[in-house]
């Protein structure tokens, strides 16, 4: 399902001591079944922008199309968004409410009308696509879940929407490295499966260079680059001028390389920096 954003601007407190503009004529395209990775610094619009992309904030102006559909349109009612573009919020626990797990999922698919037998099939799928076992939790008390399975019981709950874009919003916040570690896997998973549209917005340079076909970096509202992560993150003097970091992996190299070491200073990933650190303690 394609998006295409033009001229997007959004402003807060307009006309007020308090105005900012947070979104400043944001223009890109994402194409169908791509995992997209938005990064950029607190307050440079990630946020705003992800909730206009299923409805949840108006633009002052510009258009949004969502599989040639204007969501900005007034006619287009909120419900008929979000059946296509699903959002996880950090700390998606925090919206659990029902008395079950599975009261709390099928709540999702419930309000779009679907048959009892449908509701159950999907809510089984997603719980049990989050790594969670079905018979044992359907029937307890989402507050009595661990930390990590509240997380993954929230997300559930989106995932059983099957949107085509799913959006999710620094999901691993809060999460130690190992809760970190298996979200993400989830959420790949979960693409491989579904080969639907993903906007994964993170602070963590390793996860997007990991995880992602493109990046959109954001600054002071601003789209600024767009790119695969090998095209944006060639830019890394530039990335580092704006403060943000690069992937952990791309540092390391770029230490070896200060350092008179022959190793290549492109790397995206840790398996690649360690296949280049294996073929120089071999060629020594």
């Amino acid at each position: 399902m394609p998006i295409k954003v033009e001229n997007l601007i959004h402003i807060y407190n307009e006309n007020s001591p308090y105005e900012t503009i947070a979104l400043d004529h944001i223009n890109v395209e994402i194409q169908d079944g791509d995992f997209v990775g938005i990064i950029g610094h607190t307050g440079s619009g990630k946020s705003t922008f992800i909730q206009h992309l299923n409805g949840l904030l108006k633009p002052k102006s510009g258009k949004i199309y969502i599989d040639d559909t204007d969501i900005t349109d007034k006619k287009i009612k909120a419900a008929e968004i979000r059946r296509k573009v699903g959002l996880v919020f950090q700390y998606p626990e925090y919206q659990l409410f029902e008395e079950t797990v599975y009261k709390d999922v099928a709540f999702g698919p419930k309000n779009l009308g679907l048959e009892d037998i449908e509701v159950e099939r999907r809510v089984k799928d997603a719980i049990q696509m989050v790594g969670l076992d079905y018979e044992d939790i359907k029937d307890k008390s989402p507050f009595d879940l661990s930390g990590g399975q509240k997380r993954r019981a929230a997300i559930a709950g989106v995932i059983a929407m099957k949107p085509q874009v799913l959006i999710l919003d620094e999901p691993t916040a809060g999460l130690d490295p190992k809760g970190h570690k298996e979200i993400l896997q989830i959420i790949k998973n979960m693409h491989v499966k579904e080969k639907n549209t993903i906007l994964l917005v993170s602070h963590n340079m390793g996860d997007i260079a990991e995880l992602a076909d493109k990046i959109i970096v954001m600054e002071k509202g601003k789209i600024v680059l767009t790119g695969t992560p090998q095209e944006v993150y060639e830019k890394a003097d530039y990335i580092e001028k704006i403060g943000l970091g690069l992937p952990p992996a791309m540092m390391l190299m770029r230490t070896l390389k200060q350092r008179g070491k022959e190793v290549k200073t492109n790397i995206m990933t840790i398996d690649e920096a360690e296949e280049q650190i294996i073929n120089l303690i071999r060629s020594r």
